[in-house]
């Protein structure tokens, strides 16, 4: 092989590279949108399912206070606040309406959350967090 066609080449592998990266770069930093509603108060949508790396944003659509823990020492119910081993829980504190949360799954395995106010109605959230 000549130095010109092994430049070329060597070139091009650089920038396949480069691509790859952006491309594995941009998937891991995906941005979800879950929303907040007040009647009934609830999440929307209440299951996901994402890989590793993603961002959940949570915001407040509705026109009253939400928010969103898996501080189960918060829960009325011990089950609607989980994370797997090794995640650290979250805890966006109380938001107003269009206020905005953002999380990032970083551990796989199943997540449940809720907002403090409308535990007792049902506003419990489920993340499948994939690797």
């Amino acid at each position: 092989m000549s130095k010109h066609s092994s430049r070329i080449l060597s070139i091009a592998a650089f920038f396949v590279a480069v691509a790859m990266s952006a491309s594995l770069a941009y998937s891991a930093g995906k941005i979800v949108i879950v929303t907040m509603t007040d009647k009934p108060p609830k999440y929307v949508p209440e299951t996901l399912t994402i890989p590793v790396g993603t961002t959940v944003e949570w915001k407040n659509t509705g026109q009253t206070l939400h928010d969103v823990t898996t501080d189960s020492s918060s829960a009325v119910n011990e089950k609607d606040a989980k994370i797997p081993p090794g995640a650290e829980t979250f805890d966006s504190g109380f938001m107003p309406p269009g206020g905005t949360f953002q999380y990032t799954f970083k551990v796989p395995g199943e997540y449940t959350y809720f907002c403090t106010p409308h535990e007792k109605d049902g506003m419990i959230g489920h993340i499948v967090v994939t690797k």
